[in-house]
């Protein structure tokens, strides 16, 4: 099956968008878009359409339709977006998608191939149109504000838009109202979602409401929003009426009850959301007890489990091989990377043929010796294609069995043919499909079907047993999905099905006499098994469910066929008895395609009328520089405050980024600002940052010259550092590494009170020369893991400073700082995480230090730890250590407690994982030279052991954001002779007691 889905919610977007921006760490992050592509942009009066020159005929189709959908959304929801909605169309990728933010500008980005049969977006009658109305009914419905919001939006901009903050169940139910409202299709006339919630319902597995949101990983996970989304708008509409709706929504946009979505559901239904939820559940439960005896009264199928769900896995497009003894079949889980597996028939046993490959095809050889399918990868960085796969079971050593056959070819649905030297296979560009053959031999590839009308999609071709034919589901504007038969060589096409609804018809696959083909249709808005002769006619139902039945196989030595089944956890596969019976009316004779202008060659011919003229795309000239949006954040930290103010712009194609904004930190009482600029469009990226900000190193003590002290009667001072920094930097990213480079210029102040004395002590002033980093991370994280796992991240630092490059005499050193962490996936995503860090300075001593220890400030969203010269060993005070060397190895076991995937209600909250963790963290700051840290003898006799435990959660605010938060305890264990008088400082006890941990964002 074809990853699929409008699933990225626009505010989720926008709450993306500010933490990368609030994430220094981002400005190394490479260029989304391919920047050989000569870019084009078409202006509308509401739009500017943006595109890669090549598929210039699909962006003025778009901005036909944009200017079309406008005045018949921005009137339904009764806004017009202010200035123009920047729209991105690319053809990089053969998933079909979506996406829309309002921050810091109203944008959308559209991916124009088409979704296939097996997704729940395949049931649209014009897929660029249904796409378009979509995000852009986010766009309008979001944006919308009133009444005591209008003189905020002055203050802080597209930061306030009440309706954003909604539930996304709420926003991609409108989104998808809209795109079935505004269309023939949509996901509100698909069966997909109608399967779903009729399943939830039959076997007593309906989601509270404070499931609907998606945001959990247990099946149907993030899809959850969508497909109860839109049926429960749907019900809303049906059942109140759409102006009680749109009442409801005007009341959100103006009201200052952010997230109070039910005092607006009782101002305007009379009931809270959840009172309205259990009531559409019990209509939904009427409406079956209706509608499933006559289901019933036909005779459900029996089916016998092959692959039962298992782990909330799911399995899809199984394959018999020609002898019937062995199953392949694809997984997909959110406990791991996708799966190719294989079971043998006979004894049951399960292996699996590929790890971290999913499928969306399978197809054995005629000798059952080799297995073609076909898999997305990256291709030349900017695109993710599909391509096939040969798997040779007859070469000896396995790592060698698999390969790549074609390489960015967009090929997928590969078949084998029957004298086994060749495979059918499906190649698309633009929205716009053929047929292809592949030579195993010889490499070439011919098309078969050079002279298909514009739009026209194939899927799932078959060759019959003969050679002689192609059995494929082809896809024609007003037809929906159907079945029909090609000659070998492409001619001569013709539709087997009837019928002039939009159904779903696909995955035929041949009986072994050749004399029939099996495929799975929703025409009776149940998706089951049908048969057909090959010469077209009347159809046989050969199974009767009342969930769903999809992607046949057979064998000639199998009885029956096996499919894939849905239920309540998810995909299945099942062997059903093949029992026929014929559905429709008189037989009919197959219709043929017809010569001549087809509805497609209409529809292409549309995409000139009217259109827009391109000019090549300018970045500037957008209000790229105009502040659209101001973010406040507050952060405790331990027992400090650290608030903000952040906006920011980049321009459509993110060719040119700049952030902005100004800090206040308690502890040191400090207002600081910074300001950033990065250029990507090509590697490597440059860019400039501009930064003041302050460093608190701790307690340093002086005697009563002014000097420093080593004992515990003279001067203590808490010292922070004032610092201004201006650094143009380049940065190379490339695969998993990156690279960047920066020569920065820093003034260093005291920003806490000394005397004339103290302040010549340290080492203030200039600090100037070059910074570079090296990053390598292969670490993973699936939807059901508590932490990163199975892999590994390294940061490597290496930073100059010398006079001949603007520094002071008193502040030439070298610094170098390496941190190296493992993560090792033990047992059900319990994680053994191992970290390495240190760092060492030559040159001239810095008398405050380089390296800070102590405290426990987390990495994330929200968190600012992270950097090369912080060292978090938990159970000290935060840089309770401040010196010029440092070293740090730390150990924690992470284990999972519980996975409640619960919301509060409606409210913008959502509770994921509770995990627990052990550590001990085991380090020391010290001077070049002192104690015995030049003897490997006494080397770790200064080490501090921290040990403790915390419980960890993982939740969701604002319906998109993911926040990681710790509570703990730690306490030194060793050496605890050195923590004299220090206090935690946020129970004020003496940690020789331990210390309470409080921090957002994990621990490393």
């Amino acid at each position: 099956m074809r990853p699929f889905s409008l699933r990225i919610s626009p505010k989720l977007v926008s709450l993306l968008l500010i933490a990368f921006f609030l994430s220094a760490a981002g400005i190394g992050q490479a260029a989304i878009f391919d920047p050989s592509a000569r870019w084009k942009t078409i202006e509308t009066p509401h739009f500017r359409v943006h595109h890669p020159q090549r598929i210039g005929d699909v962006a003025k189709r778009a901005a036909r339709i944009l200017e079309e959908i406008h005045p018949e959304i921005t009137a339904k929801w009764n806004w017009k977006p202010w200035s123009y909605t920047e729209v991105i169309l690319v053809d990089n990728t053969d998933e079909s998608n979506g996406m829309a933010a309002v921050i810091p500008y109203n944008w959308m980005l559209i991916f124009v191939v088409p979704p296939d049969p097996d997704s729940s977006l395949a049931h649209y009658d014009d897929w660029l149109r249904m796409l378009l109305v979509h995000e852009y009914t986010h766009i309008v419905q979001i944006d919308a504000y009133g009444g005591a919001w209008i003189p905020i939006r002055l203050i802080f901009g597209k930061t306030v838009s009440p309706s954003g903050i909604n539930p996304t169940w709420m926003r991609e139910g409108i989104a998808q109202y809209d795109e079935t409202f505004f269309t023939k299709g949509g996901r509100g006339r698909g069966s997909y979602s109608e399967m779903v919630v009729r399943t939830s319902i039959l076997e007593e597995t309906f989601p509270p409401i404070d499931v609907a949101d998606g945001l959990g990983w247990r099946w149907p996970g993030y899809k959850t929003a969508y497909i109860y989304g839109i049926k429960f708008v749907q019900w809303l509409i049906d059942t109140y009426g759409e102006e009680k709706f749109m009442e409801f929504d005007r009341r959100v946009r103006s009201s200052l009850l952010l997230a109070m979505i039910n005092h607006q559901a009782r101002n305007v239904y009379g009931q809270t959301f959840y009172e309205l939820w259990n009531e559409w559940k019990r209509s939904l439960i009427e409406r079956y007890d209706r509608e499933v005896p006559a289901v019933r009264d036909r005779g459900v199928t029996p089916f016998e489990p092959v692959v039962p769900s298992n782990r909330e896995e799911q399995y899809s497009v199984p394959a018999l091989s020609p002898d019937g003894t062995t199953l392949a079949y694809s997984v997909k889980s959110p406990h791991g990377p996708g799966q190719i597996r294989l079971k043998d028939m006979v004894s049951g046993e399960t292996k699996v043929l590929r790890k971290k490959q999913a499928a969306i095809q399978l197809s054995w050889s005629p000798d059952g010796n080799k297995i073609v399918y076909s898999a997305i990868r990256r291709y030349k960085h900017f695109y993710r294609y599909y391509d096939l796969w040969l798997y040779d079971f007859g070469i000896k050593k396995k790592r060698k069995r698999a390969r790549r056959l074609t390489s960015g070819a967009r090929a997928r649905d590969p078949d084998f043919d029957p004298s086994g030297h060749s495979v059918v296979f499906v190649a698309g560009q633009a929205g716009t499909d053929v047929l292809k053959r592949l030579d195993l031999e010889t490499k070439k590839t011919k098309v078969l079907t050079p002279d298909v009308p514009p739009l026209t999609q194939f899927a799932n071709p078959r060759m019959s047993p003969d050679g002689r034919f192609i059995a494929v589901s082809v896809w024609k504007p007003g037809d929906g999905w159907r079945i029909y038969r090609y000659n070998a060589n492409g001619k001569n096409p013709v539709r087997l099905t009837k019928g002039h609804e939009l159904v779903v018809e696909s995955r035929p696959v041949w009986s072994p006499d050749g004399r029939h083909i099996i495929f799975s249709s929703d025409r009776t808005g149940i998706s089951n098994l049908y048969r057909v002769s090959y010469r077209g006619g009347r159809m046989a139902q050969i199974t009767n469910v009342l969930t769903g039945a999809f992607q046949p196989t057979l064998s000639q030595s199998v009885e029956g066929v096996m499919a894939q089944r849905y239920h309540s956890k998810g995909f299945e596969i099942v062997r059903f008895p093949i029992r026929p019976k014929r559905v429709g009316g008189r037989k009919s004779k197959a219709s043929r395609e017809k010569t001549g202008k087809s509805i497609s060659e209409k529809e292409a011919n549309e995409t000139t009328e009217g259109s827009f003229e391109s000019r090549k795309y300018v970045a500037f000239g957008q209000s790229l520089f105009l502040p659209r949006f101001i973010v406040p954040n507050v952060v405790f930290e331990e027992d400090a405050i650290f608030a903000s103010l952040f906006t920011g712009g980049f321009d459509a194609l993110r060719w040119h980024n700049w952030t902005a904004g100004a800090t206040y930190w308690s502890d040191p009482n400090h207002f600081g600002y910074h300001f950033s600029y990065w250029y990507n469009r090509f590697k490597p990226i440059f860019g400039l940052s501009i930064t003041d900000y302050a460093v608190d190193f701790g307690n340093i003590i002086f005697d009563q010259d002014g000097d420093p002290a080593t004992i515990n009667d003279q001067r203590i001072v808490h010292f922070f550092e004032h610092r201004r920094n201006v650094a143009p930097f380049m940065a190379i990213p490339f695969s998993k590494f990156l690279f960047n480079v920066a020569y920065f210029y820093e003034d260093r102040m005291p920003k806490t009170a000394l005397t004339p004395a103290e302040r010549a002590a340290l080492n203030l002033g200039k600090f100037a020369g070059f910074r570079a980093q090296l990053r390598y991370g292969n670490a993973k994280r699936y939807p059901a893991s508590i932490s990163r796992e199975d892999g590994r991240t390294v940061r490597l630092t290496t930073i100059v400073t010398d006079s001949a490059l603007g520094s002071g005499e008193r502040n030439e050193q070298v610094i170098f700082a390496g941190d190296w962490r493992e993560y090792v996936r033990m047992f059900r995503h319990h994680v053994l995480a191992l970290r390495a860090a240190g760092g060492m300075t030559w040159g001239d001593r810095l008398v405050q230090g380089t390296f800070g220890m102590g405290g426990s400030i987390g990495e994330g969203v929200f968190a600012r730890g992270g950097s090369y010269n912080y060292f978090p060993l938990r159970g000290l005070p935060l840089s309770a250590l401040s010196r010029t060397r440092a070293m740090l190895l730390s150990a924690e076991y992470r284990f999972p407690l519980i996975s409640p995937q619960r919301g509060v209600g409606t409210a913008p909250f959502f509770l994921k994982e509770i995990s627990g963790a052990l550590f001990a963290d085991y380090g020391n700051a010290w001077n070049a030279h002192e104690g015995g840290s030049d003897s490997f003898r006494h080397f770790f006799d200064d080490f501090l052991l921290g040990v403790g435990t915390e419980l960890r959660g993982d939740f969701v605010i604002g319906h998109g954001l993911p926040i990681h938060g710790r509570l703990g305890y730690a306490i030194i264990v060793v050496n605890r002779d050195r923590l004299g008088r220090l206090n935690d400082p946020i129970l004020g006890t003496s940690i020789k007691n331990g210390m309470l941990i409080l921090a957002l964002g994990a621990s490393f």
